[in-house]
């Protein structure tokens, strides 16, 4: 038990520099490093806070039986994309279709975000 509290805490602290780099911004970057560093981060990202859909969707959605369905489909979706997204980091040009919102990182921000682009 103690290991993995030890290890939680580390991963914790190692990804906790990510919340404060948008680094979705590098994914589409001409640089390969700089692009396959930023696929590999999100996809990392991606998998790792699937499970924010499960509590986001039925924030979001009117009807809440339609979010908890929706949650548990974009959990699902998240996570898939990001394992195809670390899987395929290295290969240039490969673009591997993302949930909305694309960057794991605005997953926070979505609802205040979707108001907002729908009161234009």
């Amino acid at each position: 038990m103690r290991k993995i509290t030890v290890l939680a805490v580390i991963l914790s602290l190692a990804i906790m520099p990510l919340a404060f780099a948008n680094i979705c911004d590098n994914v589409s970057s001409p640089q390969y490093l700089k692009a396959t560093g930023a696929k590999l981060v999100r996809g990392v990202e991606n998998v790792l806070l699937s499970w924010v859909e499960l509590f986001r969707q039925p924030i979001i959605n009117q009807n809440k039986w339609e979010g908890v369905g929706r949650g548990v489909l974009q959990t699902g979706v998240r996570a898939v994309a990001g394992a195809l997204e670390v899987a395929t980091a290295i290969i240039p040009g490969v673009n591997i279709p993302q949930p909305n919102p694309s960057c794991p990182a605005d997953l926070v921000n979505a609802e205040s975000s979707s108001s907002a682009s729908s009161n234009k």
